[in-house]
Formats: C-alpha cells, structure tokens, sequence
C-alpha cells in the first residue's frame, strides 16, 4: 500500500490510501509456459550434474587418501617391528638362527626367546613361541622375487650362513585398494 499526502493550502494537508500501481493480468500472464519450464529443469540437471562431479571428486580423494593412510600405517608398523626386533638376535650361530630363508627368519633373541617373521600368503606374520602361533601384522604384501629378506655379510655380498650373517635387507610393498607403498630397510642385529 502505498500513503499519499496531498497539500490542500495554508499549510493543510489530507491523508489518503492509493492502491499500488500494477498492471491487470490477462490470461496470457496467468503463468510459465512449458518451453520456460524445460529451460529450468535443464539447467537445474546441468549445475546438479556439475555439483554432483565435484562432491565425487572429494569423496574419490577422500578414499584415496584412506587407502593410502592405512597401507602406510600397516607397512610401517610392521617395517619397525621387524627391524627393532631383529637387532635383537643373540649371535650369529645356527643355534640362535634356525631358519634365514627369503620368506621365513626365525631366531632367539637376547632373552632366549625363540622369535621369527615370514611371509605368507600375501601377510607378514611374527611368532615368538617357536612358530607354534603366528600373528598378522600387514597384509597384502608383496616383494621383488617373492622374498622379504635378504641377508647380507660384512663385505655387502649375499649370504646364507648364519655365522657370516651381518646385516638383515627387508624389503616389500603393501598395498590397500588402488594406493600401494614401498618400504625397505637394512637392519645390523646389536651383538655382531
């Protein structure tokens, strides 16, 4: 509503109510017409299928970023695992180390106890009761030629003696999803 004042002289003025301007609909303004509604529903589909790319770009990256996140937890706590339990091996004698293959590295540590890590079945596993129960650190792992382990002597040459054993290669890739990690690392066991 619109208020109009009008003057009237000598300073007198009267108050009225004027309806507001408009224009008298006519049936052809009654509505959209149907090429006008096609228009917005295409272009509502069209920012939809745009919003709809961008949120599946962040949850994609978000899963990317998850698988990634966990392979790299796994290896990595299976990777210092190992390593700062086989600093620990006892000595360098068939009797503290029974078992040194490219799968399988079993040993006593410093306390006697009869410790070892394999490979198998895509899954590092660690024992410390003599192989009788094996736990699961990482799964799906795999290594160059099948082998985690690569024991080396004192010069840098492949060995497979424990007396000449001085330095302990471990090396794999652990894979969660389409996000994969390599991890590697040389281990000198303390009492060599």
């Amino acid at each position: 509503m619109v208020l109009k004042i009008k003057k009237l002289g000598a300073g007198r003025r009267e108050a009225g109510v004027v309806a507001p301007r408009s224009a008298p609909r006519t049936a052809q303004s009654g509505g959209f017409t149907y090429i006008e509604i096609i228009i917005v529903i295409v272009l509502v589909s069209i920012l939809g299928t745009i919003a709809a790319m961008i949120i599946m770009q962040g949850i994609r990256a978000y899963s990317d970023e998850q698988f990634r996140s966990d392979a790299h937890y796994q290896a990595r706590f299976a990777m210092e695992r190992m390593a700062r339990e086989i600093r620990e091996i006892r000595s360098s004698t068939a009797a503290d180390i029974p078992a040194m293959t490219g799968t399988t590295l079993r040993y006593n540590d410093i306390n006697g106890l009869q410790m070892g890590f394999r490979l198998n079945a895509g899954n590092i596993e660690r024992t410390e009761d003599n192989g009788a129960t094996w736990q699961t650190l990482a799964i799906n792992i795999t290594s160059p030629g099948g082998n985690i382990f690569t024991y080396l002597d004192n010069t840098g040459a492949e060995t497979a003696a424990p007396a000449s054993l001085w330095l302990v290669q471990i090396q794999f890739t652990a894979t969660q999803g389409t996000e994969s990690i390599d991890m590697h690392t040389a281990v000198h066991p303390r009492n060599f």
